[in-house]
């Protein structure tokens, strides 16, 4: 056989065919290099999940995988916006569309009482600035003496951690809009009964822990487990960066008898007060580990909310939208804080009816602190409704802001009364120009201010549990 006849059965390729077949190769394999170095970037870096997500085939993809789930399990339909109230006077802010604010509710509900029935362990306001993603939070002492808002509309001066219990999400986000000239229409809560397997899904948490903190976290352990249905051992170690896991570090989260040391600031905080600054280091920590978290870790702890967030046993809440989160991951994903502050600023602590509360030493003078810290807005005027409940307050309570005494005293005039207008029998009132003549006692308050740390709050009155 010829070699022509075998040229004439099989064709030899022309050499222009096999230059466009091998840049067809060259191309794919280029394609394929490109993906697979695009999904380790996205499993990996968590600026290329950021970019990723901002994209519409990011927001499509995820829509995909959870939106009939989230909104089957944690978004709240019950939730109506139209039952929110704001102060009528209120200013209309020139700001007020470039912020994303709403409020983190922390419960710890044994039972089905998830929507209402149970006072929040935690009330945190978040407010995100939607063009440099900075975050600043403020912690609302849950003991803070104020005007509470009912489910019925009615309400009754009592402390506002009592606000959920009276009407769920809905009472307290109006709550604090009454009494705060804020404009909240929207809230997360959390029952930490069950966020500690979320903690174990994003791997655990890290902690500076002293030796008192340890030892109250593994005495009150044994209530945790109980409430959880788990068992865990105890913390055997103290110092910087001990690892928790998620019963553990939701115990942390409930420490009030001993001080917290703020490892930002350097601040020393007791009691009540420090327990509301761990709930704010655990919350930083949390979303931390999340925006550095693996897709598998994601993916898990999301699976993990989807799966146990049942009517009588819920993880968590939100009147968000699915729509909603989309647009706010890049944020949360890119945030920034750059602040955390208390409400009030300016206070003292007492009983009141048979209760220790936080009573606010001027609730206008702490409403222009608060908008100040979180708008840069300065010298903030209250409104109408605002001032009338501050003046409610200083007359049921006789505690004035700093400016306008420096000490509390008892006022008694001649004929022993006061004016209905400064305060009733036996309660403190403000010592002015032109008011009653008075005889000048020691108040029974304890006096300071936020800023200071020496936080004279009377554990043994506290009848909040751990």
């Amino acid at each position: 056989m010829s070699t022509k006849e075998i040229t004439a059965d099989k064709p030899v390729m022309s050499e222009k065919k096999i230059k466009i077949l091998w840049r067809l190769l060259t191309a794919i394999e280029v394609l394929i290099g490109i993906i697979g170095i695009a999904v380790l970037l996205f499993l990996f870096v968590p600026k290329a999940r950021l970019e990723f997500i901002k994209t519409p085939v990011g927001k499509y993809l995820m829509g995909v995988y959870g939106k009939e789930d989230y909104n089957s399990t944690v978004f709240d339909p019950t939730f109506d916006e139209k039952k929110i109230k704001v102060n009528e006077d209120l200013p209309e802010y020139m700001y007020s569309g470039e912020y994303t604010n709403f409020v983190m509710f922390g419960i710890d509900a044994r039972d089905a009482n998830f929507d209402s029935g149970t006072n929040s362990d935690s009330i945190v306001i978040v407010s995100i600035h939607n063009t440099t993603s900075e975050v600043k939070m403020v912690s609302i002492y849950r003991d803070s003496y104020l005007a509470i808002q009912s489910a019925d509309g009615t309400s009754a001066y009592d402390k506002i951690n009592s606000a959920y219990a009276r009407g769920g999400p809905t009472a307290a986000l109006n709550t604090i809009n009454t009494n705060m000239d804020l404009d909240l229409k929207d809230y997360i809560v959390v029952n930490f009964a069950g966020v500690s397997e979320i903690i174990d899904a994003l791997g655990g948490i890290d902690v500076n822990l002293t030796e008192e903190e340890m030892s109250q976290l593994n005495h009150h352990m044994s209530s945790t487990m109980l409430s959880i249905g788990k068992r865990t051992a105890k913390v055997t170690n103290y110092g910087e960066n001990i690892h928790l896991n998620g019963i553990q570090a939701t115990t942390y989260c409930r420490i009030r008898k001993t001080a917290f040391y703020d490892p930002e600031s350097g601040a020393v905080i007791n009691n009540d007060f420090g327990r509301a600054a761990r709930q704010r280091s655990v919350i930083m920590k949390l979303v931390e580990k999340a925006k550095d978290a693996g897709v598998n870790e994601l993916k898990e702890a999301a699976e993990l909310v989807f799966s146990q967030n049942k009517a009588n046993a819920k993880i968590i809440g939100t009147s968000f939208q699915w729509d909603e989160l989309m647009n706010m991951m890049p944020i949360i994903f890119d945030f920034q804080l750059s602040g955390t502050q208390s409400f009030p600023n300016s206070f003292t602590t007492g009983d009141l009816g048979g209760k220790s509360c936080v009573i606010i030493k001027g609730l206008s003078y702490n409403v222009s602190k608060l908008h100040e810290f979180l708008y840069g807005e300065k010298e903030y005027q209250p409104s109408y409704t605002v001032e009338n409940i501050s003046n409610n307050l200083q007359a049921n309570t006789g505690v004035y802001p700093d400016y306008m005494q420096t000490q509390q005293w008892q006022a008694t005039s001649e004929d022993g009364k006061l004016p209905k207008d400064l305060a009733t029998d036996e309660q403190m009132g403000e010592v002015v120009d032109g008011g009653p003549k008075v005889t000048k006692k020691k108040s029974k308050y304890k006096s300071f201010d936020d800023e200071g740390q020496n936080y004279g709050y009377d554990d043994a009155k506290d009848d909040s549990g751990i």
